[in-house]
Order: structure tokens, then sequence, then C-alpha cells
């Protein structure tokens, strides 16, 4: 007997030690405040003057490689971030869901029919805590159900959605406060990521979210308050939704009661980690369904975690050049003869190999650069910065589509206008504004900023083509939405307001001209579209104007 009860003394200690520390970890945490800038970069922070910002990190715990969810469009990541899970597990893909008009189900729901978000787990375990939700994009607000929040506002711009939630800091110093603030990512729509007028808008983010922070202290809460300040996801030159570090890198900012100071949070961030740390802190059990862990390491009396495997320097990849602009490869269309082509390396080390034709560059299949060289015939060029005999960055890729001088243009457009578009419109009811023949299938000649660009759409057709019988995908990569037809079928249905994003379908072809259409809509904001295709012995590339002809 004197024996079983030494063992089961023995085997409680350790769990009522871990449940100490804990609570040690935590328990100068009585408040959190969850600050989120909608399109706010690492890069947006590091350039811009952000005195605020800049203390958080020095006196908390921070990392500027969070990372956001795929795809990096504002939905699914505020959806991930008040979530603990992905876009597989709460079903919310695109900008277009809706509660009650989507495709993919959540894996669990509440009683309400929606995934738990951190506010649920507030209502279920702690019903006496007071729970704020403060907005600017309205779009925030049908993410979660209104009945697991005592305070809900969709606030009116920047400075009254801040006076909003500094008012109700105030008034009922609340247990957990959520505040969005929009106006970065309208820079970033507007004037263009890594602007001066972006890096302005981030200045004033980090001065609202220095009166948030007043707020608390008026309150009498600050010391006892935890929070945390990151952002949906970054963004490349006017929109976002695609895969690059610049629109998937976040910045996570953990700072006030609880947590080290200057600590540099090495564990891997992601954006499903952000409700999990705020449970954490505040004493909540993390259900079952979440898959993001809370950021324990960056808490008082918690141990640095051991790291197995650690995030790879990042060596920045090889810059092809010509640019062909955002979202697209370098290089471009060229009625020429030959074509110079020079690659850079951003880098003060390792040195440059490439291939043409489209393989990955290897150290037995590739060249290395040494200087510009000539290009006469279409293809495509991958480089990478290889050091001691290994690639060390990403690829960078250049399509270069070159086509006699003589060549006509191949390609019909029709160009259209449109209101308050959300999906392509039926092409039958409108009349085109303008019409004629371009050199491909994109938008580059059509719509540029010398033109109109919210609520257009455009009609393209011409013959591919196939020299190969065969099976052949076909991709549109496009913001926003797309359709492409190959002899009248609809292969590619990329269709709805979104980002940055891309789809693609399949059909065997004979050899010879086949008619093939694109259609494409820009509601607003950023603007990209580009229709490629892959097949027997053709690599994925844009669809090149020298297997175009057009449609007469």
């Amino acid at each position: 007997m004197r024996i079983a009860k030494f063992f089961i003394i023995a085997l409680t200690i350790p769990l009522l030690s871990c449940e100490v520390k804990k609570k040690s970890s935590t328990a100068q945490i009585e408040h959190v405040v969850v600050i989120g800038i909608d399109g706010m970069s690492p890069d947006g922070i590091q350039n811009a003057r952000t005195p605020m910002l800049d203390s958080m990190i020095q006196k908390g715990a921070s990392t500027m490689h969070g990372r956001a969810v795929l795809p990096s469009s504002s939905s699914p990541n505020w959806a991930s971030m008040i979530m603990g899970a992905d876009t597989e597990q709460h079903g919310i893909t695109s900008n277009g869901w809706e509660k009650f008009d989507h495709q993919l189900p959540p894996v669990v729901v509440t009683p309400n029919g929606t995934f738990p978000t951190i506010f649920t787990l507030f209502k279920d375990q702690k019903p006496e805590a007071h729970i704020g939700a403060i907005y600017d994009w309205d779009g925030f607000g049908r993410l979660f159900e209104k009945s697991d929040v005592d305070f809900d506002i969709d606030g009116d711009h920047e400075e009254g959605t801040t006076l909003d939630a500094i008012n109700y800091i105030k008034e009922h110093t609340p247990d957990f406060t959520f505040i969005h603030l929009d106006h970065v990512d309208h820079a970033g729509h507007s004037m263009g990521h890594g602007s001066p007028e972006y890096y302005k808008s981030v200045q004033k983010a980090d001065s609202l979210i220095s009166q948030i922070v007043e707020a608390t202290k008026a309150a009498g809460m600050l010391k006892k308050t935890m929070f945390i300040v990151t952002a949906d996801h970054g963004g490349l030159g006017f929109g976002h939704g695609g895969e690059s570090l610049a629109e998937m890198n976040i910045p996570f900012i953990l700072f006030g009661a609880g947590i080290k100071e200057g600590y540099d949070i090495e564990e891997t961030v992601y954006q499903i980690d952000n409700a999990p740390t705020v449970a954490y802190a505040m004493g909540l059990e993390i259900p079952q369904a979440w898959i993001g862990r809370p950021v324990m390491g960056a808490f008082l009396g918690n141990e640095k975690p051991r790291l197995t495997y650690r995030r790879q320097e990042q060596i920045t990849p090889p810059k092809i050049l010509p640019d062909a602009g955002y979202f697209e490869p370098a290089g471009g269309v060229f009625k020429a003869d030959s074509v110079p082509v020079v690659i850079q390396n951003p880098n003060n080390k390792g040195i440059i190999r490439f291939t043409l034709g489209g393989s990955l560059p290897t150290l037995e299949n590739s060249q290395q650069y040494t200087d510009t060289f000539y290009l006469k015939k279409t293809t495509v060029l991958k480089a990478g910065i290889f050091q001691d005999g290994a690639i060390k960055s990403t690829v960078t890729e250049g399509s270069f589509r070159i086509v006699p001088k003589t060549k006509e243009d191949p390609v019909r457009y029709q160009l259209f206008h449109g209101e308050k578009l959300e999906k392509l419109p039926d092409f039958s009811t409108l009349k085109p504004v303008q019409e004629g023949f371009v050199i491909e299938l994109s938008h580059k000649q059509l719509i540029n900023n010398t033109t109109k660009e919210d609520q257009i759409a455009l009609a393209l057709e011409s013959f591919i083509e196939i020299d190969e019988e065969g099976k052949y995908t076909f991709f549109t990569n496009s913001d926003d939405g797309s359709k492409l037809y190959v002899k009248g079928k609809l292969l590619v249905d990329n269709d709805g307001n979104h980002g940055v994003r891309e789809r693609n379908g399949s059909i065997n072809l004979n050899k010879g001209r086949h008619l093939i259409r694109v259609e494409y809509y820009n509601g607003g904001g950023g603007y990209h579209l580009a229709a490629k295709y892959q097949g027997p012995n053709i690599v994925k590339q844009i669809i090149p104007s020298n297997h175009l002809y057009p449609t007469k």
C-alpha cells in the first residue's frame, strides 16, 4: 500500500510542477490585445519610421519571418488568425466566402454552424470575460459569430476604428480585444507595396498602435496586458494572393505582460499560431480541431525550444533583366531578331548558374553566368545562386517570347466597362468600348496606370498552334476573375473576386490550330492576367505569341 502511494505521489509531482510552471509563465497576463494591420509586411516595418513597433520589438519578442496561409488573401488569413487552423480545416478559401455560400464545409462546427474561433473559446470557457472585436474592414465581421463577443463594431476608417477601440478599452478594461486596421492594405493596392506612400501608411499604423497602448495605460491595465501585433499578408506590386515571400512573410510581435524582453523568435511562427498563443496566455483549453501551436518560447519562465531543423538563411535569388513587372517572370514578348539578357547577383557571395529550356538548374546541367548574352528564339530561362557546388537560393525564371518584327498581332480583343463586377459578366449583353488586336493573351497592352483599371472586362481570342499531339494543361493566373476555353470547352474556371491566383485544366489536342478564348475582369484594386500552358516537350510557360494566330 505504501509503495502504491509512493508511486502515485511520484507520478503526481511532475504533473503538478508542469501546471505550476505553465501558470507562472502567464500569471502576469490578465488582458490580451491583438492588433492586426491588413497588408503590413516586414519590409514595411523595416523601412518605415515606426518608433512604437521598434520599442515593442526591443522590449518584447518578435520575428519578421511569420508565414501566412495560402492563398495570401485577406479572408483566409484573418480566419486562420482567429481560428487556429488553416483553410483546409475552416473552409474559408477566398474572399468570396460567405457563411451560407461556400464550397468547402468546416471539419468541425459550433452549434451556430461555424468553425470555433478564439472568441468562441472565451465564450465557452470564460463566459464572464469581456470580449471586443473592432475592425476597419467590414468583411472581417462575417468571419466570427456576433454572439461570441460582447462588443462588435465595424469602424469608420483607421482613425475612427482606433478611437472606437480606445473608448472601448477605457470603458470596459476588456479581457480580450481584437483590433483590425485596413489602411495599409489600401495603400498597397493604390500606390504599390514598397512605395513612399505605403511606408507612410505603416508609419501611421505605428502611431495608431501607440495610441492603443496608451489607452491601456489610461485604463490602468497596461502592466497586465499582452499585445500581439501582426498582419494577414504582405504584398507585391499593387496586389497579393500569390506565393512569393513578399506576400507570404508577416511580422509577429509579442509585447507586454508575461513576455521575454528582446527575444528573437527563432522557432517557426504560422498564421494559425496566433489564436493558440492567445489561448495559452489566458489559460484557455485549445480544441483538438485547431492545428496551430502557442509560441511558448516567447513567454517568461519557458525555455527556448530545441530546434532540430532551423530556418534557412535567405539567399536572395538572382535578378533577370529585363524585368517584366510583378507576378510575371522576367523577360517579356519582343518583336526583334535577338534580345540581350542580363542576370544580376544581389548578394556579395555565390555565383549565378542558369539553364535554357526550362529545366531546374543543377551543377551538372547548368552553365555559369559571366556576362550579357543574346537570345534569338523563344525560351524559358531559369537561374539560381550556387555556393559550394549546390544551389542556395530559390530559382528565378525568365520567359522570353521572341517573334519576327513582321508578325501581325495574333490576339483579337474586346474591352468592356462594367459596374460592381464580382464575377465575369455575360459578354453577350455588353457592348465593347474598344476592340482590336494585341500580341498576347494578357492585360498588359490594355490595362495600365494610364487607362481605366477598375470595373473593366476583357475577351481575348486567338488560334493556338499545336505541334505535337497529346495532353495539354492550360492555366490562368489572374486578379480578379478569369476563364479559359479551348475549342469552345471551358477548361479553366478562375472566376470571382480574389488576389493573384492560378487555376488549370487539361485537354487532349491533335496537331494543328485550335481556338483559344480567355475572359477576364478586374473589379477593383490590383490587376493581373497571364495565360500559360504545358504539354509534350513543352515546360510550363506563358503561351508564346509565336504559337498564336489571328481569328479572321
